[in-house]
Parts: C-alpha cells; sequence; structure tokens
C-alpha cells in the first residue's frame, strides 16, 4: 500500500492510519458507546431516508398515469385495477421499510440475521454513496447463512467501512470476505490501491467516523475487532437460536 493511500493528518509519524491504530484494549464509556452509535447513524442518515422514501416514488407516478385514464370518457377499469394493485404493493413495501428504518433507530433486543443477508443490507446501504466518493465495495461474501445479532453487523461493519474511507486520500478496492467455524463469524474488510479515479473527502457538515468510535461499538456489541496492515478483521459470535434473515 501506498504511504499516503491512508489520511496521516492526525499521525505525526505518517505512517498510514490503518497501521498505527492502537491493538490494547481501550477503557469505554456508555457515553462513547452512545456517541459513536449517533454518529453512525447521522452519517448513515442519508441513505436511510433514500430506502425510505424509495418505494413511494413510484405511486405518484402510477396516480398521474391513472388520473389521465380516468379522464376519459370510458376508461379501461381492468387496467385500473393492475394500476392500484402496484400502488397497494409499493405501500406495503414502503410500510415494510418505515418498520425496517425504525429498528435501526431502536433494534430489537435478540433480533438475528444471516451473515449473508445482513452483509448484503449494509452494502446496499452505502455502496453508492462510497463509489460517488471514489471507492469500489466489493461484497465477496456468500453462502454463508451462519445467524449473527443483527444490530451487532449492522453497527460494527457500518462504522468500519465509514472510518476505513474517512481516512483514505486515495481510491481504493473495499473487499469484504468471511469465513465460520462452529462457534464464531470471521468478517474481513481489505483495502487494496486503484490506479484510476479519485477520492471526494468526506465534508457534509458532520464529523468523520475516528477509531475510537469503531472500537467502543465493536465492544458494546461483544465483536472482537483487530487489524493487520490493510485488513481490518470482525469477529461475530454465531447465535444458535432462531434468527431473522
Amino acid at each position: 500500500m501506498s504511504s499516503n493511500l491512508i489520511d496521516n493528518r492526525m499521525n505525526p509519524s505518517h505512517t498510514p492510519a490503518i497501521l498505527n491504530r492502537s491493538t490494547a484494549s481501550p477503557v469505554i464509556s456508555e457515553q462513547q458507546i452512545e456517541a459513536a452509535r449517533y454518529a453512525v447513524l447521522r452519517r448513515l442518515s442519508p441513505s436511510l431516508r433514500h430506502h425510505m422514501v424509495r418505494h413511494l416514488q413510484p405511486i405518484g407516478l402510477i396516480y398521474g398515469v391513472m388520473d389521465h385514464r380516468l379522464s376519459r370518457g370510458e376508461p379501461d377499469v381492468q387496467a385500473l385495477r393492475v394500476h392500484a394493485d402496484k400502488m397497494n404493493e409499493f405501500a406495503k413495501a414502503a410500510l415494510a421499510q418505515c418498520i425496517d428504518i425504525g429498528t435501526w433507530l431502536a433494534p430489537e433486543p435478540g433480533t438475528r440475521v444471516g451473515l449473508e443477508a445482513g452483509v448484503m443490507e449494509c452494502v446496499g446501504l452505502l455502496a453508492t454513496t462510497l463509489h460517488f466518493r471514489g471507492f469500489r465495495l466489493v461484497n465477496e461474501v456468500e453462502n454463508l447463512p451462519c445467524p449473527v445479532r443483527l444490530g451487532a453487523l449492522r453497527m460494527v461493519l457500518i462504522a468500519v467501512l465509514l472510518e476505513v474511507t474517512d481516512a483514505l486520500d486515495e481510491p481504493a478496492n473495499l473487499t469484504l470476505s468471511a469465513s465460520a467455524d462452529d462457534e464464531t463469524v470471521t468478517l474481513r474488510l481489505q483495502v487494496t490501491p486503484r490506479e484510476d479515479g479519485c477520492v471526494e473527502t468526506y465534508d457534509d457538515g458532520y464529523r468523520k467516523l475516528a477509531w475510537a468510535d469503531v472500537q467502543a461499538l465493536a465492544c458494546a456489541e461483544a465483536v472482537a475487532l483487530s487489524h493487520e496492515d490493510a485488513l481490518v478483521t470482525m469477529r461475530f459470535p454465531i447465535e444458535a437460536e432462531p434468527f431473522v434473515a
């Protein structure tokens, strides 16, 4: 990795930030945990907002078509029924999405998710935003339905993705992969530089994520967190109870 791939503004030794993070277990307070959670949700809010309204937008378009057809002397009743059914489907999807957004703000204790499905959700939320900032997010997690706690996966993975990209000042590929044993699932984020493109530095009116935020969330969620060079590793306990896929 090139020496300027990681933002070194807060590092007087000019060692890449991922290389120079402390491996010691910090003392974490409840205030730090809550501050980290708020920071993640605040940074994620534009993506959550987009996912919340995406099913509502087609309803207005369908309404316009229905209104046009109703203005005719003899509207096609069967076609109107088809459009009404579509509106109903989008409305149900929008309701389900709003309920799901609520679980980001107030997670239901004990809710579980298959690792593959959970990672796919997080990637879906951030891939476009990261792409416009100069990062390509690659999801290679597959065939791993192992149940983990939904809140832990969401908070820690999103925090890692935001913190790592906040520190980078050159374009990079971010590759997610995973493996599992009998008790834990290991999720890895590998950062590799790219030759093309440029990085749009985050500057959206709120602070960048710090490694201390990631540590606080990992500690709160009982997730083992480590890093080596440009590799961040997260280890989640496998939950034996039934889970939500």
